[in-house]
Protein backbone atom coordinates (compact mmCIF):
# COMPACT_ATOMS: atom_id res chain seq x y z
CA UNK A 1 0.00 0.00 0.00
CA UNK A 2 1.03 3.91 -0.53
CA UNK A 3 0.32 6.51 1.28
CA UNK A 4 0.22 9.36 -1.09
CA UNK A 5 -0.39 13.06 -0.73
CA UNK A 6 0.79 13.95 2.93
CA UNK A 7 3.33 15.99 4.59
CA UNK A 8 5.10 13.73 7.41
CA UNK A 9 8.12 16.22 9.22
CA UNK A 10 10.77 14.81 9.34
CA UNK A 11 13.52 16.05 11.57
CA UNK A 12 17.41 15.29 10.63
CA UNK A 13 19.38 13.85 13.83
CA UNK A 14 23.09 13.26 12.19
CA UNK A 15 24.85 12.58 8.80
CA UNK A 16 27.16 9.22 8.75
CA UNK A 17 29.48 8.46 6.55
CA UNK A 18 29.40 4.59 5.85
CA UNK A 19 31.72 4.29 3.06
CA UNK A 20 33.78 5.60 0.71
CA UNK A 21 30.77 6.29 -1.33
CA UNK A 22 27.62 5.83 1.23
CA UNK A 23 25.91 8.01 3.12
CA UNK A 24 23.03 7.58 5.43
CA UNK A 25 20.84 10.18 6.79
CA UNK A 26 19.16 9.67 10.08
CA UNK A 27 16.18 11.33 11.21
CA UNK A 28 13.90 11.49 14.49
CA UNK A 29 10.80 9.23 14.06
CA UNK A 30 7.82 11.13 13.46
CA UNK A 31 5.17 9.97 16.29
CA UNK A 32 2.80 7.20 15.28
CA UNK A 33 4.60 6.85 12.49
CA UNK A 34 4.15 3.33 10.97
CA UNK A 35 5.71 1.13 8.37
CA UNK A 36 6.62 -2.21 7.38
CA UNK A 37 10.32 -3.43 6.72
CA UNK A 38 10.95 -2.73 2.70
CA UNK A 39 8.67 0.45 2.47
CA UNK A 40 10.27 2.99 0.68
CA UNK A 41 9.75 7.00 1.31
CA UNK A 42 9.65 10.24 -0.75
CA UNK A 43 11.17 12.84 0.53
CA UNK A 44 11.46 16.73 -0.14
CA UNK A 45 13.21 19.92 1.72
CA UNK A 46 10.81 22.81 2.30
CA UNK A 47 12.18 24.74 -0.79
CA UNK A 48 11.25 22.19 -3.38
CA UNK A 49 13.39 23.67 -6.33
CA UNK A 50 16.03 20.89 -5.77
CA UNK A 51 16.16 18.24 -8.88
CA UNK A 52 16.64 14.67 -8.73
CA UNK A 53 15.86 11.34 -7.29
CA UNK A 54 13.66 11.61 -3.88
CA UNK A 55 12.73 7.96 -3.00
CA UNK A 56 14.50 6.50 -0.87
CA UNK A 57 14.67 2.68 1.00
CA UNK A 58 14.22 2.82 4.84
CA UNK A 59 17.50 0.91 5.78
CA UNK A 60 15.85 1.09 9.28
CA UNK A 61 13.79 -1.64 10.85
CA UNK A 62 9.66 -0.58 12.05
CA UNK A 63 11.66 -1.98 15.35
CA UNK A 64 14.05 0.96 16.06
CA UNK A 65 13.19 4.54 17.07
CA UNK A 66 15.02 6.36 14.14
CA UNK A 67 14.22 6.50 10.59
CA UNK A 68 17.30 5.46 8.16
CA UNK A 69 18.02 6.27 4.80
CA UNK A 70 20.83 4.85 3.43
CA UNK A 71 22.77 6.09 -0.30
CA UNK A 72 25.12 6.15 -2.44
CA UNK A 73 26.62 9.21 -3.55
CA UNK A 74 25.24 11.71 -6.66
CA UNK A 75 25.54 14.35 -8.50
CA UNK A 76 21.88 15.68 -8.83
CA UNK A 77 20.73 18.82 -7.44
CA UNK A 78 18.70 17.00 -4.55
CA UNK A 79 21.75 14.90 -3.53
CA UNK A 80 23.75 17.41 -2.82
CA UNK A 81 21.80 19.35 -0.44
CA UNK A 82 20.73 15.83 0.73
CA UNK A 83 24.49 15.04 1.72
CA UNK A 84 25.57 18.07 3.49
CA UNK A 85 22.13 18.13 5.69
CA UNK A 86 22.99 19.53 9.54
CA UNK A 87 21.20 18.52 12.58
CA UNK A 88 17.62 20.29 13.35
CA UNK A 89 17.60 20.33 9.62
CA UNK A 90 13.38 19.79 8.30
CA UNK A 91 12.61 17.83 5.38
CA UNK A 92 8.99 16.31 4.72
CA UNK A 93 7.90 12.65 3.63
CA UNK A 94 5.02 13.60 0.47
CA UNK A 95 4.57 9.61 0.40
CA UNK A 96 5.57 6.30 1.48
CA UNK A 97 4.61 2.75 1.60
CA UNK A 98 5.55 -0.41 -0.86
CA UNK A 99 3.69 -1.06 -4.05
CA UNK A 100 5.96 -4.29 -5.42
CA UNK A 101 4.58 -6.77 -2.22
CA UNK A 102 8.52 -5.84 -1.47
CA UNK A 103 7.67 -8.25 2.32
CA UNK A 104 9.04 -11.19 3.55
CA UNK A 105 6.79 -13.58 4.00
CA UNK A 106 6.15 -15.56 7.25
CA UNK A 107 4.95 -18.99 5.72
CA UNK A 108 7.94 -19.06 2.70
CA UNK A 109 11.85 -19.09 2.55
CA UNK A 110 12.89 -16.44 0.67
CA UNK A 111 16.14 -15.21 -1.47
CA UNK A 112 17.33 -11.93 -1.04
CA UNK A 113 20.00 -10.53 -4.24
CA UNK A 114 21.76 -7.23 -3.10
CA UNK A 115 23.25 -5.08 -5.91
CA UNK A 116 25.20 -2.65 -3.52
CA UNK A 117 23.08 0.08 -2.04
CA UNK A 118 20.29 -2.52 -2.67
CA UNK A 119 21.04 -3.84 0.76
CA UNK A 120 19.21 -0.99 2.06
CA UNK A 121 15.59 -2.13 2.24
CA UNK A 122 17.45 -5.97 3.19
CA UNK A 123 19.10 -4.68 6.00
CA UNK A 124 15.80 -2.96 7.39
CA UNK A 125 14.05 -6.95 6.50
CA UNK A 126 16.64 -8.58 8.56
CA UNK A 127 16.95 -6.14 11.61
CA UNK A 128 13.38 -6.73 11.97
CA UNK A 129 13.85 -10.40 11.76
CA UNK A 130 16.36 -9.92 14.20
CA UNK A 131 14.45 -7.85 16.95
CA UNK A 132 11.31 -10.30 16.53
CA UNK A 133 12.96 -13.52 16.55
CA UNK A 134 11.28 -14.37 13.49
CA UNK A 135 11.62 -18.23 12.48
CA UNK A 136 11.21 -17.83 8.54
CA UNK A 137 14.64 -18.83 6.80
CA UNK A 138 16.55 -15.97 4.89
CA UNK A 139 19.08 -16.34 2.58
CA UNK A 140 20.86 -12.80 1.71
CA UNK A 141 23.31 -13.03 -1.40
CA UNK A 142 24.96 -9.77 -1.71
CA UNK A 143 26.78 -8.34 -4.40
CA UNK A 144 29.44 -6.01 -4.17
CA UNK A 145 32.06 -3.97 -6.96
CA UNK A 146 34.37 -3.69 -4.34
CA UNK A 147 34.82 -6.10 -0.77
CA UNK A 148 33.74 -2.69 1.43
CA UNK A 149 29.89 -4.46 2.11
CA UNK A 150 27.68 -2.06 3.94
CA UNK A 151 26.29 -3.40 7.02
CA UNK A 152 28.47 -6.39 7.60
CA UNK A 153 29.16 -6.30 10.94
CA UNK A 154 25.77 -6.47 11.62
CA UNK A 155 24.97 -9.01 9.06
CA UNK A 156 27.52 -11.12 10.51
CA UNK A 157 25.94 -11.19 13.43
CA UNK A 158 22.23 -11.91 12.79
CA UNK A 159 24.13 -14.79 10.79
CA UNK A 160 26.02 -15.87 13.95
CA UNK A 161 22.90 -15.53 16.07
CA UNK A 162 20.35 -16.75 13.86
CA UNK A 163 20.63 -20.29 11.97
CA UNK A 164 18.02 -19.01 10.03
CA UNK A 165 19.64 -16.45 8.12
CA UNK A 166 22.77 -17.21 6.16
CA UNK A 167 24.52 -14.40 3.87
CA UNK A 168 26.82 -15.17 1.25
CA UNK A 169 29.14 -12.03 0.11
CA UNK A 170 30.13 -11.92 -3.90
CA UNK A 171 32.78 -9.61 -4.91
CA UNK A 172 31.99 -8.54 -8.59
CA UNK A 173 34.50 -6.55 -9.68
CA UNK A 174 37.04 -9.37 -10.93
CA UNK A 175 33.93 -11.21 -12.76
CA UNK A 176 32.65 -11.50 -16.20
CA UNK A 177 28.65 -11.52 -16.60
CA UNK A 178 28.64 -15.10 -17.42
CA UNK A 179 30.91 -15.59 -14.05
CA UNK A 180 28.98 -13.88 -12.12
CA UNK A 181 25.28 -15.79 -13.15
CA UNK A 182 26.69 -19.09 -12.84
CA UNK A 183 28.33 -18.30 -8.95
CA UNK A 184 24.78 -16.55 -8.17
CA UNK A 185 22.92 -19.37 -9.58
CA UNK A 186 25.55 -22.29 -7.54
CA UNK A 187 24.58 -19.91 -4.02
CA UNK A 188 20.76 -20.83 -5.30
CA UNK A 189 19.88 -24.71 -3.88
CA UNK A 190 16.58 -24.60 -5.61
CA UNK A 191 14.09 -22.64 -7.05
CA UNK A 192 11.08 -22.88 -4.26
CA UNK A 193 11.43 -19.43 -2.49
CA UNK A 194 10.16 -16.11 -2.92
CA UNK A 195 12.78 -13.62 -5.05
CA UNK A 196 13.56 -10.36 -3.64
CA UNK A 197 15.96 -8.57 -5.67
CA UNK A 198 17.45 -4.93 -4.81
CA UNK A 199 19.65 -3.05 -6.95
CA UNK A 200 21.23 -0.82 -9.65
CA UNK A 201 18.49 -1.06 -12.43
CA UNK A 202 20.66 -3.15 -14.82
CA UNK A 203 21.61 -5.57 -12.25
CA UNK A 204 18.15 -5.89 -10.91
CA UNK A 205 16.82 -6.89 -14.82
CA UNK A 206 20.03 -9.06 -15.60
CA UNK A 207 19.28 -11.15 -12.47
CA UNK A 208 15.32 -11.31 -12.75
CA UNK A 209 16.07 -12.40 -16.51
CA UNK A 210 18.75 -14.96 -14.68
CA UNK A 211 15.68 -16.79 -12.41
CA UNK A 212 13.76 -16.82 -15.27
CA UNK A 213 15.29 -18.96 -17.35
CA UNK A 214 16.13 -21.33 -14.61
CA UNK A 215 12.19 -21.67 -13.98
CA UNK A 216 11.51 -19.34 -10.92
CA UNK A 217 8.01 -18.78 -11.26
CA UNK A 218 7.64 -14.70 -12.25
CA UNK A 219 4.99 -14.19 -9.01
CA UNK A 220 7.25 -15.39 -7.39
CA UNK A 221 10.35 -12.47 -7.96
CA UNK A 222 9.66 -8.91 -6.44
CA UNK A 223 12.02 -6.69 -7.74
CA UNK A 224 13.30 -3.01 -6.05
CA UNK A 225 15.47 -0.99 -8.98
CA UNK A 226 17.88 2.10 -7.72
CA UNK A 227 17.88 5.08 -9.99
CA UNK A 228 21.53 6.88 -10.08
CA UNK A 229 20.98 10.54 -9.92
Amino acid sequence: MVYKDIRIELVVKRLRRDNQECISVIFERPINFNYEAGDWIDIDFADMSYKGGKTYSLSSSPTESELVISFREGISPFKKKLQTVLPGDKMYISQYGNDYGFHLSDNKSSVLIAGGIGIAPFRSMLKEMFDLHAKNDVQLIYLNKSDDFLFKDELEEWKRMFPNISVSYVQTMALQRKSRDKLLLSLIKDTVHNYFIAGPEAMVESTEHLLLDVGVNIKDIRIDSFGTY
